[in-house]
């Protein structure tokens, strides 16, 4: 008498390919939010400076007045900016990067000006989502107040997120880091 042995079915490889290019185009999209992030935050930080007559981490300790409210921003706050340091750069920056690098996916954009032009829509859209309509409900709620809307001029946020999508543009070189063979990014890094 014999016996039958279930038969496995293959794996599907197209299937692992475009779960693989999905994981790697949502990766190289939240580091490319970590950079765009930063870049926006050393834009903020000059501006801040050079133009407002503010402390260089005056624009994380607003970020930051989210948790502390009003005592955020009276003197230099090392803990509100470090809080509000966190809260952009795992926030909307790990948010909207992981979007950034979902749409790249499915449009099948990963360089050029098209992915400019991606980048730069969606710092517009994060302006719009998270200064317009989220912040001051939150603010609101927490503190009276919107504290973003009185303390950073609007011209100067849109700017920012304007810079944010264009620092999003990092993503085709992340990308192409992302999917270099093992073997090539373990020599580059020697």
């Amino acid at each position: 008498m014999s016996h039958a042995l279930p038969v496995e079915a293959a794996p599907d490889l197209g299937t692992a390919v475009t779960k693989s290019e999905i994981a790697r185009s949502l990766a190289a999209g939240v580091i490319a939010g970590q950079i765009a992030g930063l870049i926006m935050v050393g834009v903020m930080a000059t501006v801040f400076t050079v133009f407002l007559g503010e402390g260089p981490l005056y624009p994380l300790q607003v970020i930051g007045s989210l948790l502390f409210g009003d005592r955020a921003l009276s003197g230099f706050r090392l803990p509100s900016s470090v809080a509000g340091l966190v809260l952009h750069q795992l926030g909307p920056c790990f948010f909207w990067g992981g979007w950034f690098g979902l749409v790249t996916h499915f449009f099948g954009i990963h360089r050029g000006s098209r992915l400019l032009a991606l980048g730069i829509a969606t710092g517009v859209v994060s302006q719009v989502v998270d200064v317009n309509l989220i912040l001051p409900v939150a603010f609101q709620a927490l503190h009276g107040h919107d504290i973003w809307a009185e303390r950073v001029p609007a011209f100067w946020s849109w700017a920012s997120h304007v810079v944010f999508g264009v620092g999003l543009a990092s993503f085709s070189v992340v990308y192409d880091y992302l999917g270099a063979a093992p073997s090539s990014s373990l020599a580059r890094a020697r």
